[in-house]
């Protein structure tokens, strides 16, 4: 039996530079939720830990957008993903300085932030 004629693959690959960004900021995201949790859970040790890696996530995420802004101007789902995750980030990051009652906007925006995290990977590799 013969199978269908393929589509030609696309060459729509995102540059490894963006992949590997992406992928620190994503793993700085769930990180962050790791340490997050700690802190609420009574370890107040933990709030440095959390605040100083969002610093480091906000700043992956900018050199992500830089990137893709380079790379990635022909895919504009993963542009304006990107772009769209450092702007999320960057308010998380202001509503968690701000404390106290933020914090009913910083853990809904969190997992927001978590799904868009893992579905810019998921979109480049589909092309």
């Amino acid at each position: 039996m013969a199978t269908p004629p393929q589509s030609p693959a696309r060459t729509t690959r995102p540059h490894p530079v963006w992949s590997a960004l992406v992928g620190l900021t994503t793993l700085g995201v769930l990180l962050q939720g790791l340490w997050a949790g700690l802190f609420l859970n009574g370890g107040r040790s933990w709030v440095e830990v959390h605040e100083h890696a969002g610093e480091a996530t906000v700043a992956l995420a900018v050199l992500a957008a830089i990137a893709a802004v380079v790379w990635l101007r022909h895919r504009r789902d993963l542009l304006g993903g990107t772009v769209l995750l450092l702007v999320l980030l960057v308010v998380e990051y202001f509503l968690g300085r701000a404390g106290g009652s933020s914090v009913v906007l910083h853990v809904p925006l969190a997992l927001l932030i978590m799904g868009l995290a893992v579905w810019l990977p998921v979109a480049a590799r589909r092309g």
